[in-house]
């Protein structure tokens, strides 16, 4: 959260105040910054999901799973505490669902997607975003929140970029 110079206005990261994203290309430079200074591509999936878990109060959790023939492994994680999906078949939940058409998912309210693996039950929405590698689903980052329709186009462009950058340096 950040405080607007010369209001009382709070607004997060990726909120608009009169028309404006707000630090939102700041925080899109420190995250490419610091993807690109790492010296492995694991180190970068580790900075990755530490930025973007604190780009916005409504970043619950945020995890990488990366894709090993027919299953997505998750990688590196951070949030409140570990998920007991650590291995997902392609093609199941909303996870599968990215990794098997390639597109970013984006659910509002996951109490009523029958695809949504509950992880927490505090979840009530989530975005899964496809990472590619020359033209390859390898991984993709999944991030839930604990707000129904949590995230804004904003939010998806963010994430779209970083699973960008980590498939350049994958």
């Amino acid at each position: 959260m950040y405080s607007l110079s010369g209001t009382s206005q709070v607004v997060a990261v990726g909120q608009t105040f009169c028309g404006i994203i707000f630090n939102m290309h700041d925080l899109l430079k420190k995250i490419e910054q610091e993807i690109t200074e790492a010296s492995s591509f694991q180190e970068a999936c580790g900075r990755a999901v530490s930025l973007l878990r604190r780009a916005g109060s409504h970043f619950n959790w945020v995890g990488i799973y990366l894709k090993k023939g027919d299953e997505l492994i998750l990688g590196l994680w951070d949030g409140p505490e570990a998920t007991e999906h650590v291995r997902i078949p392609v093609g199941k939940g909303i996870c599968g669902l990215a990794a098997r058409t390639g597109e970013t998912v984006v659910v509002d309210d996951v109490n009523t997607d029958s695809r949504y693996l509950a992880c927490f039950p505090e979840t009530q929405s989530e975005m899964v975003v496809p990472i590619y590698r020359n033209g390859i689903v390898i991984g993709e980052i999944d991030i839930d929140s604990n707000t129904k329709s949590a995230f804004s186009v904003a939010d998806q462009t963010l994430v779209e970029r970083v699973a960008e950058l980590l498939g350049q340096c994958a």
